[in-house]
């Protein structure tokens, strides 16, 4: 094979495992559907296992392909709707993960960027047409989501297999009671919508019925125009990675059920039974749920959970605490610690399942709100240096060096000039994007301010923030931005590096070594990235 044709090889496999969790995604609603004995589930999944048998090998993924064929073949003989051929069918959706996860560890060496998957989220608007219904639909494609418009007067049940991400019931549009139709979307159902909206048009709504109905929240409509932007782009950020468990506690049966419960819905969960232990991973990972047992080796999970919650990046983090039982004094103390929910053993599947996913996953929501910068889903300013102020602390506790690089668009202002401010933003938006997808996991990339931005970039010297700085410039060479209309927009950055311990042992002191650095990168203009010495 040519190279021409090898790196074009190379290019359509990275776009086939950056759809991954698309199609991931649809199979689990499918798999529900299956359960919930949905008559079209097994036709569906079959066609959906087939498309994945050609696919996988036609894209020289041959694990994909066999676990395809495999279940296509078993679905065709009909098998019964029971608990085993459930458990089978999620089993094939991990393994399918799994082989997804591996072949793209296996393509981050090649070269050029992983094209981000910009489809799969889906919203259901319940109104009628017209202006309000049009614009509404304008904001959630604007933000990536295939919209369908339905009135009211359909029955509001929605088969699990075609359960969309985000419904948005327009007050004004509707005669019935806004609340019993939220109330039908979320009730007893296997597969409930990742988020549910009111429209309200008086600001008036009853927020205690409008929670008890399963509304997540409620916009006035003087505020859609600003607000639902931003909040639709949230819920698609947090959807795509699998919500992370941290599990403390010395029960080993705990551990086993739990990570056995969790882990049939895509949940990822650490387990540890040491108190050491769990801090030291709390510095590494940020988990989006930690699980507590009260009674631990070394310090209770009281004392546990207030030190967590002493740490700003915890101040929003979930907490549910596991106990032998339920003491009125047990759970005074699990609030004042700073827990969210208290369990008593034994705990039922569903009752776990369904607390961790719906506390993960509004947690994650409110931190990206919290913590992110409203256009480019980057770190804002002050979580980027809270999370620099982290990394030299622990540099300083295991030796362990880092880098920061200091980005700057060159002559954006131009840009803004030119094409104008929304193009700008399209600008960050798609730098934002492109950067996201060259590092690795376990860099941090947060919007330094304007038009420059600020990368933490762990275990890293000299040499390999160096290399990494290329990759950055030789990725935005290849692929430029391009704006709404198919407009393309080529600019350039210059990057100042700085290291940890070696230009400074403070946050402020490595931001000043890679400002110093980054102005002389602007100012000699040859390769537009310069080390601080």
């Amino acid at each position: 094979m040519s190279p021409a044709l090898e790196a074009a090889m190379i290019e359509l496999r990275r776009e086939y495992v950056a759809e991954s969790p698309a199609r991931l995604q649809e199979l689990r609603k499918d798999v529900a559907a299956f359960a919930a004995g949905e008559a079209d589930a097994a036709k569906s999944l079959a066609v959906r296992f087939h498309r994945l048998a050609g696919s996988g090998g036609s894209y020289g993924f041959p694990e994909v392909s066999t676990i395809g064929r495999e279940i296509e073949r078993w679905l065709k003989t009909d098998p019964e709707r029971n608990a085993e051929s459930h458990t089978r069918l999620e089993n094939a959706v991990l393994q399918l993960g799994l082989s997804f996860d591996e072949a793209g560890a296996a393509l981050s060496d090649a070269k050029g960027p992983v094209a981000p998957a910009d489809f799969g989220w889906t919203a259901l608007i319940i109104g009628t047409p017209g202006p309000f219904a049009s614009q509404l639909t304008d904001i959630l494609r604007a933000a990536g989501y295939a919209v369908t418009l339905r009135p009211e007067s359909e029955h509001p049940e929605i088969p699990i297999s075609e359960t969309p991400d985000l419904v948005i019931i327009a007050g004004a549009q509707v005669q019935s009671d806004p609340y019993a139709i939220a109330a039908a979307l979320s009730g007893r159902r296997a597969v409930r919508p990742r988020s549910i909206v009111l429209v309200d048009p008086t600001g008036s709504s009853d927020r205690i019925r409008a929670v008890a109905a399963g509304i997540d929240t409620v916009f006035s409509s003087d505020r859609v125009a600003r607000e639902l932007p931003t909040y639709a782009k949230t819920l698609a950020r947090i959807g795509t990675p699998p919500s992370s468990v941290l599990l403390v506690t010395g029960k080993v049966e705990d551990s086993d059920s739990v990570r056995r419960t969790l882990e049939q819905a895509n949940i990822l969960v650490s387990h540890t039974a040491d108190t050491m232990e769990a801090r030291d991973i709390l510095t590494r990972d940020l988990p989006d749920l930690l699980l507590l047992d009260t009674n631990l080796t070394g310090m209770d999970g009281f004392t546990l959970a207030r030190l967590v919650r002493q740490d700003p990046r915890f101040a929003l983090l979930p907490i549910i605490f596991l106990a032998d039982e339920r003491t009125l004094q047990d759970q005074i103390e699990a609030l004042r610690a700073g827990a969210d929910h208290f369990l008593t053993r034994p705990v039922d599947p569903t009752l776990l399942l369904q607390l961790v996913i719906n506390r993960a996953e509004r947690g994650r929501r409110i931190r990206e709100m919290v913590h992110r910068d409203g256009l480019t889903g980057l770190l804002n300013h002050a979580t980027l240096m809270a999370e620099l102020e982290h990394a030299v602390e622990y540099a300083r506790r295991h030796q362990e060096p880092f880098a920061f690089l200091m980005i700057d668009v060159d002559h954006f202002k131009r840009v803004n000039d030119t094409h104008g401010h929304l193009a700008g933003d399209q600008v960050l938006l798609h730098l934002a994007r492109l950067f996201q997808s060259t590092v690795r996991a376990s860099d941090i990339i947060g919007r330094y301010g304007g038009e420059e931005m600020g990368m933490i970039l762990r275990r890293c010297n000299t040499e390999g923030a160096q290399i990494l700085a290329g990759k950055l410039r030789e990725s935005l060479v290849a692929r430029p931005a391009t704006t709404r209309e198919g407009k393309e927009i080529r600019v350039r950055v210059s990057i100042g590096i700085s290291c940890c311990p070696a230009d400074g042992q403070t946050a402020s002191a490595i931001v000043a070594a890679a400002d110093q650095a980054l102005y002389r990168a602007k100012s000699s203009g040859r390769d537009r990235v310069e080390v601080f010495a």
